[in-house]
């Protein structure tokens, strides 16, 4: 094993994780245009904790990129712009259930890179698991509401 073989997977390492960060970065400004638009409390309030929660995790994953020498890519802090009515407030679920689908992807494929550590795909598996943790309380929340307005 070259000197170089080290490097070269810090370097792809970095760069799946700032992959990984623009995807949470994307999911929370499209998170946070979903929420303007809810009128419902208790779903408005749901959608925002997803949002700090891909904060959170970008904000990990920001800080490794920078302990392995890499420059992490932010894109702009601003939530993406609710298109006139795009989303029905039944419809937001559907909508999220694409979001974490497509975050799912996202850390699947560095979950799946053998030369990520094994420290960093222990953090990367426990915030997969949160963001799918999450989106089942998001389920449970509807179900209810849907419980009580039938």
């Amino acid at each position: 094993m070259t000197s170089a073989t080290p490097l070269l997977a810090r370097t792809h390492t970095v760069q799946r994780l700032n992959q990984l960060l623009h995807a949470l970065l994307k999911a929370k400004k499209k998170l946070e245009g979903f929420a303007a638009g809810i009128k419902n409390k208790q779903t408005h309030e749901t959608i925002i904790s997803l949002a700090t929660e891909n904060n959170q995790y970008a904000n990990e994953l920001s800080s490794l990129i920078k302990s392995l020498g890499g420059e992490p890519k932010m894109i702009q802090d601003k939530p993406e712009p609710l298109q006139e009515s795009t989303i029905a407030e039944k419809n937001i679920l559907e909508v999220c259930e694409k979001n974490e689908m497509l975050l799912t992807k996202a850390y699947k494929k560095v979950l799946n890179e053998s030369y990520i550590y094994d420290s960093l795909k222990k953090m990367i598996g426990y915030q997969l698991n949160g963001i799918k943790g999450s989106i089942s309380k998001l389920n449970l929340l509807n179900k209810l509401q849907g419980d009580f307005h039938s």
